[in-house]
């Protein structure tokens, strides 16, 4: 049996080949997310590196918090070879569903840095109450 190898097509392809595929692992939600509760809110913190604010959008419906968006492509020179590849250009969408009420006039949201923080104010329906027995 006659093996041929051509070293630099060679491996080459198979760096190509290797990471072309899924073999590396990758998260398979994006974006990564923190939720944290204090009294009378709950803080998601989006892990969105490269996205704009303007390329992401955030709703609230039916105690469902969706975080949506793109990350876009960045430009790289035609004479370029890409010898490693993970920074996916994609969609993107998360949902997060409530098990209490939220206030939706006092929800926000701020994108530094590439972290995404959304404050979600319990309403006062969702507030735990003492109540004095009299």
């Amino acid at each position: 049996m006659l093996v041929r190898f051509d070293y630099p097509r060679t491996f080459d392809n198979l760096l190509e080949n290797f990471f072309a595929t899924d073999v590396v692992p990758s998260r398979s939600a994006f974006p990564a997310i923190d939720i944290t509760e204090q009294e009378g809110e709950t803080t998601v913190i989006a892990e969105v590196a490269g996205v704009k604010k303007e390329d992401v959008k955030i709703t609230f419906e039916n105690n469902v918090l969706t975080i949506s968006g793109e990350r876009k492509p960045y430009e790289i020179p035609d004479n370029t070879r890409v010898l490693l590849n993970e920074m996916r250009v994609r969609n993107f969408s998360r949902s997060i569903q409530f098990e209490h009420d939220v206030d939706t006039n006092k929800i926000s949201a701020d994108l530094t840095n590439g972290v995404l923080r959304i404050v979600l104010p319990q309403a006062e329906s969702a507030k735990t109450r003492t109540i004095e027995v009299k």
